[in-house]
């Protein structure tokens, strides 16, 4: 599972890695959660959408709430994911996401990280239209199951696309699944974690000391 993450990249850097610039309202988030905006790297360029796929043929967008992770065993077969997959896959940047775990009676939250540095996960974008004619662009990131150390913390991570591997995960021209399927069967890399702040925990707290150790933190 992944219920919320952190970008701290400022935008020179987002165009170094990605080779396109951000929307203009982009900025660094430490808090970024379900239902609210995020930043996604489809083939055409950069975008801002929200977190939580609602399919095409959706009657209402609040589907989406609960739609902010596909599971890599199933993101080809589920009818809510399985269009997307095929024509609209995208990368989510982010420079890494929170787990909690239950101890001494409260949950405890964690930085989960690859040395805090600009990574990619999986994703898919979906675009809604209702009868009126409002649009709506959403996304959704896809999890595997966990490994190495992660499942002290948790049975699911997301997918980590490496860069060599951009350009085939973001082709759907040929509506072709292969590129994508051996992109999600191959060995995932770990990631550290360390433990911060409860004050992630809530989600209307941002800036960038809750990503910060918790024996830096005071607590």
């Amino acid at each position: 599972m992944c219920g919320r993450f952190f970008l701290d990249a400022q935008a020179g850097e987002i165009i170094e890695h990605y080779n396109t610039p951000p929307p203009d309202l982009f900025a660094p988030r430490y808090n970024i959660a379900p239902t609210t905006p995020v930043l996604a790297r489809h083939a055409g360029g950069m975008g801002l959408y929200r977190w939580g796929l609602v399919p095409h043929w959706a009657k209402e967008p609040s589907i989406g709430n609960r739609m902010f992770n596909a599971r890599a065993e199933t993101v080809a077969e589920k009818p809510s994911f399985r269009n997307a997959y095929k024509r609209r896959r995208c990368l989510v940047p982010a420079n890494g996401f929170y787990e909690w775990r239950l101890e001494q009676g409260r949950k405890q939250p964690y930085c989960c990280h690859r040395e805090r540095a600009l990574f990619s996960m999986a994703g898919l974008w979906e675009h809604w239209q209702d009868a009126e004619g409002n649009e709506l662009y959403s996304c959704s990131v896809i999890t595997t199951e966990a490994i190495g150390k992660m499942r002290e913390l948790h049975q699911r991570m997301p997918v980590y696309i490496a860069p060599a591997d951009y350009e085939a995960w973001l082709d759907c021209r040929a509506d072709d699944v292969e590129s994508a399927n051996r992109i999600l069967r191959q060995q995932q890399p770990g990631y550290d974690f360390y433990p911060v702040s409860t004050a992630v925990s809530n989600s209307r707290n941002e800036g960038p000391d809750l990503v910060e150790p918790l024996r830096a933190s005071g607590e």
